[in-house]
């Protein structure tokens, strides 16, 4: 019993079952307690339309007791099928029966003495019970005295019973009918269930089919979205969401792990052809010096590919929770940015233009991370700068948050590139490929470290001017 589909379908059944035995029972007590007091109804009536018929028929006939082919013809017209009905004589002697003369073996027969007692003294008598001779078995069984017109004395008794028997057959019957209805309903039901657990699992089976080819590495598998409000269809999005993740960042691993490799195999290359040269004499002895050095850049390389790597991974492990502890002066860090990059800068005969408010603004963050924030930002400005224009960087302060700028001028970006600025190893500039400096992750350490702040960095470049805005939280203002 492993399929969801199977479980819900006997769960459903089962939950129908138990609702129609509950109700089964519950309507088989109600009916047998209504079929009795209906039958005890009916009785009641008989005898009441008895005594009624037996008194008008003695009214015109005195002799009551010597008339009984008019009682037999009163009692066996008013009595209902299955039914049995006697009259007695005030002295509790059967006088006529329901039953056909020459069948009926009551007439003489007596009604027991405590019945008698009680039908004078309470006026009626309803039981259910057995009455040796005049009732087969254990019987419902109403009876009423016959008041005498005259003097209101007891002039006889009418008696009516029912056979228990006879009363559960027809409540069998009706139950039967129920029984074959709810057998039918529940047959239907169970139908349904089956249809609407295999609808609900049918989502469910096609999400395992696609994860076992995801573990296949078939990332492009998807499961359809049929429109559904309900949680399956939050659970198809919410996996078809994942699986464009998980396609991503298998997409991004691959392009990492290519990166990767082009990044290591050109000075790998370089270094292994040039030793190579100068230990089986193609490059001679004077100019294994110059080689040297051109290897010591390449190993260089290698170390800061390797370090930037470390750097990026350390980053991405950053706790937000410990750097929204630390303030620090944000100016001061962009003045010492400017400094540190000095002689790059003049250099490249660049200008330097800071838009810096006079006073403190303290913000929120990892000081180590943001300066290498604006390490980066003010270093790839300076290298993609026009040389003999200017760099220029501000602050401002805005609904509690501080904005830096990092503007340059030179060859804009292509728009299609922008996107793709801070993505690993990427470099804009494609004939700086082969740039010993460029490696292509500053930028992305750049969003790494603004993203662990929780917040964000943006690029625009048009008319000449790349500009480089991120943003970080104000502390708050200590109370002196």
């Amino acid at each position: 019993m492993n399929s969801v589909y199977l479980k819900n379908c006997l769960l459903l059944a089962g939950m129908v079952l138990l609702s129609f035995l509950v109700f089964l029972g519950a309507f088989a007590f109600i009916l047998r307690n209504q079929t009795i007091a209906d039958q005890r109804a009916g009785l009641e009536a008989n005898v009441n339309s008895v005594v009624d018929m037996y008194n008008h028929v003695a009214n015109f006939n005195p002799n009551r007791e010597s008339d009984h082919e008019m009682i037999n013809l009163v009692v066996s017209i008013v009595t209902l099928p299955h039914n049995r009905m006697v009259v007695a004589n005030s002295d509790g002697i059967v006088i006529a029966c329901s039953e056909r003369y020459y069948l009926c073996q009551h007439i003489g027969l007596a009604i027991p003495p405590d019945v008698r007692y009680l039908l004078n003294h309470y006026g009626s008598f309803s039981a259910l019970t057995t009455i040796s001779g005049l009732v087969d078995g254990t019987s419902y069984v109403h009876a009423q005295p016959i008041l005498d017109w005259a003097d209101g004395s007891h002039g006889g008794y009418v008696l009516a019973a029912s056979g228990a028997d006879a009363v559960m057959e027809a409540w069998g019957a009706m139950l039967s009918w129920f029984l074959m209805v709810a057998a039918l309903v529940i047959l239907m039901a169970i139908i349904l269930a089956m249809v609407v657990a295999r609808h609900q699992a049918a989502p469910l089976r096609e999400m395992s089919g696609a994860a076992t080819k995801f573990a296949h590495g078939d990332y492009s598998v998807r499961v359809e979205d049929r429109g559904r409000t309900d949680e399956i269809g939050e659970l198809t999005l919410a996996f078809n969401a994942m699986a464009d993740a998980i396609e991503q960042s298998e997409d991004m691993r691959r392009e990492f792990v290519g990166n990767v490799s082009h990044e290591f195999k050109t000075p790998m290359t370089s270094i292994t052809g040039f030793v190579e040269g100068m230990l089986d004499g193609t490059i001679p002895p004077e100019k294994q010096a110059d080689y040297l050095h051109i290897v010591a850049g390449e190993t260089k390389r290698l170390s800061r590919l390797v370090l930037r790597m470390l750097e990026v991974s350390r980053l991405q492990s950053m706790d937000i929770r410990e750097l929204a502890t630390h303030d620090f002066d944000m100016t001061e860090i962009l003045r010492r940015g400017i400094l540190g990059l000095e002689t790059k800068i003049t250099e490249r005969n660049l200008d330097v233009e800071l838009g810096l408010p006079d006073h403190p603004v303290r913000v929120l963050g990892d000081e180590d991370s943001i300066v290498q924030v604006i390490y980066n930002l003010l270093d790839n400005a300076a290298k993609f700068a026009t040389p003999g224009t200017k760099i220029e960087v501000t602050l401002a302060q805005k609904g509690g948050k501080a904005y830096v700028t990092v503007k340059n001028h030179g060859d804009p970006i292509p728009a299609e590139e922008l996107p793709l600025l801070f993505h690993r190893f990427h470099k804009s500039d494609k004939s700086r490929s082969h740039d010993k400096d460029g490696i292509g992750l500053g930028l992305y350490i750049v969003k790494t470290i603004i993203n662990a702040h929780h917040e964000d960095v943006y690029v625009r470049s048009e008319n000449g001017t790349t500009e480089f805005m991120f943003t970080l939280t104000l502390a708050p203002k200590k109370k002196s």
